[in-house]
């Protein structure tokens, strides 16, 4: 047990040694009787551990506040639109103008060239794909005797 792995085990599991692996609390309590910065960490883990156990009073929010709350509760609209006014609403946020005809041909486009790109690149079997059967062709040309 080296300090580092003692400073790791307080951080995470606190200042009690019960709180410890059972398999590593030995070593731990070995290093913490010799190690003096061993111990100032056990201290500030200490501090730590008994601020964070303080209870903390509970508090009733005042009667303004509820009130408050609950009359912008009702002011809120308890229908829900439909999907379609969902889309609808977030296309106008997307194209505050109206003019989404460009937006979509663009994406339109993208998409064509994209699926164009992707079906020209075939595969050809075992060969592989269609640079690796030009080179092998270029390697190894065939002629024809006449």
């Amino acid at each position: 047990m080296d300090l580092e792995r003692l400073t790791a085990l307080i951080d995470a599991y606190g200042s009690e040694p019960r709180r410890w692996p059972t398999h590593e609390r030995q070593a731990a309590l070995t290093l913490l009787a010799t190690s003096a910065e061993a111990q100032a960490h056990l201290r500030e883990a200490a501090a730590l551990d008994a601020l964070l156990a303080v209870r903390l009073p509970e508090i009733e929010p005042s009667a303004s506040l509820k009130a408050r709350v609950l009359a912008q509760t009702r002011q809120r609209p308890v229908a829900t639109p439909g999907w379609r006014a969902q889309i609808a609403e977030a296309l106008a946020q997307l194209f505050p103008r109206g003019q989404a005809m460009p937006q979509f041909a663009a994406l339109a486009l993208a998409l064509a060239i994209g699926i164009g790109a992707g079906l020209s690149n075939v595969d050809l079997g075992s060969d592989g794909d269609m640079i690796s059967y030009q080179l092998a062709a270029a390697a190894n040309p065939v002629y024809f005797e006449e």
